[in-house]
């Protein structure tokens, strides 16, 4: 993991709110909105693809290891940078990312934070 995200919520008019199933097919919802939110920026292609597999990993993760429960998004941009933070509303088990994981996330996100049924994901993009 690289540094941890902060904790900010973004202003409340341009935050993206979602909660979905916590389903595996329901992921894609929330990878979709994060690139959807990431080329309103206009930045390089790849980092758009990089957000999308971060989170696709990130959400799928804490889906996995839900217990039929609800997943609470919200997603915000700083400048040209894209926040991403998911919880697990009920019962779930710890999640630990495995090692391929682990690097997947260190090669596409600027930090991430995986912790008790929730994710954090900052992505700085790159003007194209």
């Amino acid at each position: 993991m690289t540094q941890e995200p902060s904790t900010h919520d973004g202003p409340l008019s341009e935050t993206v709110r979602m909660e979905i199933p916590a389903q595996l097919r329901f992921v894609s919802l929330v990878r979709v909105a994060a690139a959807s939110l990431a080329a309103d920026l206009d930045p390089i292609i790849d980092d758009v693809e990089d957000l999308r597999v971060a989170v696709n990993e990130l959400a799928g993760l804490l889906v996995e290891a839900s217990d039929g429960a609800t997943m609470a998004v919200q997603m915000w941009t700083d400048e040209r940078t894209v926040h991403v933070s998911g919880r697990c509303n009920g019962p779930s088990s710890p999640v630990a990312p495995d090692q391929l994981t682990e690097r997947i996330l260190a090669a596409t996100v600027d930090s991430y934070l995986i912790s008790d049924g929730s994710f954090r994901v900052h992505k700085r993009l790159g003007a194209d």
